[in-house]
């Protein structure tokens, strides 16, 4: 029987549960644009009810999280919506500059910029808010 190298496991469930957390947030992004909301504020809404997908996801699928103590729960939420805070600020940023500044097309703006913020995401789940203790 064969058996996944674990850091492996980890990078192919944090793209899928990537790829369904991207596909959510360009969804929400064209669904408030569809309904005329101006560029920044629909990924500002798009990010924020993707984050809470994503926490889930990487709490229980990706990084396999066990540690169900208060202050652990507490410290994994504030440094994961702190760290998704600075993204979506990156987010926010590129897709004006991307967008409203330079005059590029939407779309392709939008999956570089997810591209971008979701290497970032990984890193930082996996160094510092997820990271398995010794």
């Amino acid at each position: 029987m064969l058996t996944m190298n674990p850091m492996l496991k980890k990078i192919i469930s944090f793209t899928f549960w990537g790829i369904l957390t991207t596909a959510l947030n360009v969804a929400f992004y064209y669904f408030f644009r569809w309904v005329h909301i101006p560029v920044a504020l629909s990924t500002l809404l798009a990010w924020f009810l993707c984050v809470l997908f994503a926490f889930v996801t990487n709490k229980l699928y990706v990084f396999s999280s066990q540690n169900y103590a208060k202050s652990q729960i507490v410290r994994e939420i504030v440094l994961f919506y702190s760290s998704r805070a600075f993204s979506g600020l990156i987010d926010v940023v590129l897709m004006v500059l991307l967008v409203n500044i330079l005059h590029w097309n939407e779309i392709v703006s939008k999956i570089i910029d997810e591209v971008l913020v979701s290497g970032f995401n990984f890193l930082f789940s996996f160094l510092v808010i997820f990271k398995e203790k010794k």
